[in-house]
C-alpha cells in the first residue's frame, strides 16, 4: 500500500512540475541559460529541462525556440533541442576578423542541447544543417561558414546524464530562409522554420 501511494505522489508532483513548466509561456526556456565564453570552446553546465517540450516521432517541424524532445527521458538515449532565432548578416560575424559570405549570407543560430536519457549523449555539430532555397543542404563546413568570425560555435562533445551545452552555429547560405536540421547519420529527425 505504501509503495502505491509514493507512486501515485511522485506522479502527482510530476504532472504538477509539467502543468507548472507549460504555464510559464511557450517558447520559455524554463531553465537558466548556461555562461556564454568568449573562446571557440563549447560552454558546458547542467541547466533545468526547458519547457515546453515537443515530442519527436518520426520527422516533425517545429517554430523557433520549440524544444525538440528526441527519446524517452530517463531511458537509453534521449536529448532536448532548442533553437533560437539566427542572427542574419551580409558581412563577416565580428568586425575585427572573419571573412564575408560567400553565398550572401550568414545565419548563426543559437543552440542548446540537453542530456535527458540516462546515457552519455554525443553532440556532433555536423548532424546539424540547413536547408535553404538554392542551395539546399548546408553544413557549418561549407562556403565560408568556418571563417564567419562567429565568437564561438558549437564543437563535437560529449554530454554525460543531466548535463546540457549552449553555443552557435554559423551557416553561410544563398537565402536567409528555410529550415534548420537536426539528422544523425543523414536521417532527418526533426527540423525548425526559419
Amino acid at each position: 500500500m505504501r509503495v502505491v501511494r509514493k507512486r501515485r505522489l511522485q506522479a502527482a508532483g510530476l504532472v504538477a512540475a509539467l502543468a507548472f513548466a507549460t504555464g510559464c509561456g511557450a517558447g520559455s526556456s524554463g531553465g537558466q541559460a548556461a555562461p556564454k565564453t568568449t573562446t571557440p570552446t563549447v560552454t558546458k553546465s547542467t541547466p533545468s529541462k526547458p519547457g515546453p517540450q515537443y515530442v519527436t516521432k518520426g520527422h516533425r517541424t517545429l517554430r523557433l525556440k520549440q524544444v525538440a524532445q528526441i527519446g524517452t527521458p530517463g531511458k537509453g538515449i534521449a536529448m532536448l533541442i532548442k533553437i533560437g532565432k539566427p542572427r542574419v548578416s551580409r558581412t563577416r560575424l565580428n568586425p575585427s576578423y572573419g571573412d564575408n559570405p560567400i553565398h550572401g549570407y550568414f545565419v548563426n543560430f543559437p543552440i542548446k542541447v540537453y542530456n535527458d536519457g540516462a546515457k552519455p549523449l554525443l553532440v556532433q555539430r555536423l548532424d546539424f544543417w540547413v536547408d535553404t532555397p538554392g542551395l539546399g543542404k548546408v553544413n557549418t563546413n561549407e562556403g565560408a561558414s568556418p571563417y564567419s568570425g562567429a565568437k564561438t560555435q558549437l564543437d563535437t562533445t560529449e554530454l554525460a546524464k543531466g548535463q546540457g551545452v549552449s553555443n552557435y552555429l554559423a551557416f553561410d547560405v544563398s537565402d536567409p530562409h528555410g529550415r534548420f536540421v537536426y539528422g544523425p547519420h543523414n536521417r532527418l529527425t526533426v527540423a525548425w522554420r526559419f
